[in-house]
């Protein structure tokens, strides 16, 4: 297994609602996750498109076995995996979210 930079406990606290986390539920589990609309920019011919959508930084350890089409609920709004992407050396995970 790799090293990570940060601890368990480190990641923890980062994410708690103390510090940058919101409270969401995902498979019956209250998990804390750090929840953006990320910025997306598409340069194409004449017209350029900008838009938002979100994502859910959590733990590897909080969404073990997370798959695209789960659901992740945050602040009572369901939103749809539809894309995932761990970073093991730091233990955490960026969910791609959709609303459905």
């Amino acid at each position: 297994m790799a090293q990570t930079w940060l601890s368990d406990d480190d990641l923890s606290e980062f994410l708690s609602t103390e510090a940058f986390g919101s409270e969401a539920t995902f498979k019956s589990k209250t998990i804390n996750t750090v929840f953006t609309n990320n910025y997306i920019s598409i340069t194409g011919g004449t017209v350029d498109i900008e838009g938002t959508y979100p994502v859910a930084l959590c733990r590897l350890s909080d969404v073990t076995g997370v798959a695209h089409n789960d659901v992740l609920t945050i602040d009572s709004k369901n939103y749809v995996v539809i894309g995932i992407q761990p970073n093991n050396s730091i233990g955490t995970v960026k969910l791609v979210l959709n609303e459905p």
